[in-house]
């Protein structure tokens, strides 16, 4: 291992270092791929596992001056991966859960929309059937969203025909959808 400033010191036979920024540069270098790989034991993603080291050697920039000796900037680089990569791995979990929650949560929402709209437009056409021929026409056309001159026009009847009709079958309507009315105001 080619470091610059490292010294050997006799009496504990361990390696000092002056963390500067060649010396950062010659460790990054020597231990970049190794940790990589290291972190990508736990990511399974390269792309991922390259932002962990990334973010471990700029903390390690960050807290450089606490380090006297290369052993200590090893252990602290392994442990930073493993910790960052394990911590990484909760969120991913966590969010995909909460993402899973989320997606049943709608999918159980939309079931039971469908079902109740489904069930109220079943009503309503019942009801819309009931109606004597002139106003049922209306109000299916009403209905598809046509407005009242349209209607008129393709009926051959006046505005004020239809208006009247539609306001009739509007009283017959809730007259037999009382029980229903709840449930109908959510997609009226």
């Amino acid at each position: 291992m080619a470091l610059n400033l490292i010294k050997k010191d006799k009496s504990h036979s361990v390696v000092s270092i002056k963390l500067d920024e060649q010396e950062f540069h010659n460790i990054f270098k020597e231990y970049y791929a190794a940790l990589c790989s290291f972190a990508f034991q736990y990511m399974e993603d390269a792309d991922m596992s390259a932002d962990i080291v990334q973010d471990v050697f700029a903390k390690l920039w960050q807290i450089r001056d606490d380090f006297f000796y290369l052993h200590q900037v090893k252990a602290f680089l392994y442990t930073a991966v493993r910790n960052h990569a394990l911590n990484e791995l909760e969120h991913s979990k966590v969010a995909h859960e909460y993402e899973q929650k989320i997606i049943a949560k709608k999918a159980d929402a939309f079931f039971r929309d469908a079902i109740v709209e489904e069930e109220t437009f079943r009503i309503l056409s019942e009801a819309i059937e009931k109606l004597p021929t002139q106003m049922r026409a209306i109000m299916q056309l009403a209905l598809e969203g046509k407005k009242n001159a349209e209607i008129a026009e393709r009926l051959n009847v006046s505005s004020e025909t239809v208006h009247t009709l539609k306001k009739v079958a509007y009283k017959k309507l809730r007259a037999f959808l009382t029980d229903y009315y709840y449930c109908l105001l959510l997609f009226i």
